[in-house]
């Protein structure tokens, strides 16, 4: 793939858009070639949902019969019915759903949404682009996300952030109001291990 400035950022994002709705329990990215291999876990009926070509449209129908009443809530604990899911995602996916997120972000107000899952790993892809470095693997959880990358002098670092220190790192990027600078994440109080 064809690395420029500001790559895994924008890559990144655009996939978070993707995979949104499914809202992962965890997932883990990878370089695999020419594109990145995403596999996850999500509940069953979302991922379902997504296959049938349902998307966004399933899901409001379900919330407009919950809110007429038609359904109701199960009572207790929520049923996990988790299942694998696996994308691939090649540099025309990357550049069709960045352009079809583009169109959804016009009008906005022109604020992301900070805690959405395409501006988390777009935070993850900023710290990567800002040492000009490439990646090695994001792994993601409900309250982690642990990733490896190469810098630009071909070390190999690890960083893990809970989601308190994400949300800081997402706002100190938007403070300083620059895509692709490097920040130390020290400063962040955030270990940046060399990986061995």
């Amino acid at each position: 793939m064809e690395h420029f400035t500001g790559y895994h950022a924008r890559a990144f994002r655009a996939i978070g858009q993707d995979l949104a709705d499914l809202l992962p329990d965890s997932m883990t990215i990878e370089p695999d070639g020419d594109k990145f291999l995403v596999h996850g876990m999500c509940n069953r009926a979302r991922l379902e949902s997504q296959e049938s070509n349902g998307g966004w449209n399933t899901l409001r129908k379900v919330g407009a019969k919950l809110r007429a009443g038609i359904m109701r809530p199960p009572i207790g604990e929520p049923e996990l019915d988790l299942t694998p899911f696996t994308r691939s995602y090649q540099a025309e996916d990357i550049e069709r759903l960045d352009a079809r997120g583009n169109q959804n972000r016009y009008g906005a107000g022109g604020l992301p949404e900070i805690y959405s899952l395409a501006e988390r790993l777009r935070t993850i892809g900023k710290v990567i682009d800002g040492h000009q470095g490439r990646l090695g693997k994001i792994f993601k959880d409900l309250h982690h996300i642990v990733f490896e990358y190469r810098d630009s002098d071909d070390n190999l670092r690890k960083v893990e952030l809970d989601n308190t220190q994400l949300y800081r790192l997402q706002r100190r990027y938007t403070s300083e109001r620059s895509e692709y600078i490097s920040i130390d994440l020290s400063d962040e109080n955030i270990p940046l291990e060399k990986a061995t």
